[in-house]
């Protein structure tokens, strides 16, 4: 379990807020400091990475912990009483959500962080087949499938150190393909295809 591996203090710390923050005032804190070391906007760059995966899952504890508080202080609702039509099931009590699905999103997390240290070992095969198994268990992902295309991406790069151009150009295309929108990977890809003119 996530919370098993943090102190909830220093949960609070790593996302600046104070015991007793609103879960309005959790998320804000976690998309600030999450746009702020996200991987794409700090390529290359081992600490941010690390601090990204830190706000991850201290966003993850405290989100369970606030949530869970809000379904034991909250009134009474009438059975008869429909649900606010902006309600997602993101911002649903854990109460509504399925137990399968909260597995699931805690066995994503588990797999992150274990890609993660695969990726900081250049362990980029057996990153390869983790997150392959994951994209086909959740192909419409969307954050799935930006970690699958940095991989990719990476995995050609270090294709291109050892001079296997022929297998980093597949894997750069398998990189582009599997998250086409994501703008900064377009640029590395096309440093990496300029390196193999270059070398080649």
């Amino acid at each position: 379990m996530l919370a098993s591996t943090i102190s909830l203090d220093k949960c609070y710390q790593l996302l600046g807020i104070y015991r007793g923050a609103s879960l309005d005032e959790l998320k804000a804190a976690y998309r600030s400091l999450a746009r702020k070391f996200h991987p794409d906007l700090n390529p290359g760059d081992l600490d941010a990475s690390q601090r990204f995966i830190a706000l991850n899952e201290a966003y993850q504890v405290l989100l369970g912990k606030i949530q869970a508080h809000s379904v034991r202080t909250a009134p009474a609702t009438p059975v008869s009483s429909p649900a606010p039509a902006c309600t997602t099931r993101r911002d649903a009590p854990p109460a509504k959500t399925h137990p399968a699905k909260k597995n699931e999103d805690e066995l994503k997390w588990q797999l992150y962080y274990e890609l993660q240290s695969l990726l900081k070992q250049q362990q980029f095969l057996k990153a390869i087949v983790l997150i392959e198994g994951l994209a086909h268990h959740n192909p419409l992902d969307a954050q799935v499938c930006q970690w699958q295309g940095i991989i990719y991406s990476q995995y050609g790069h270090q294709l291109i150190q050892h001079r296997e151009f022929d297998k980093a150009r597949i894997y750069l295309k398998k990189a582009l393909k599997v998250d086409p929108h994501n703008r900064q990977l377009w640029q590395e890809v096309d440093r990496a295809f300029n390196r193999i003119t270059q070398l080649s």
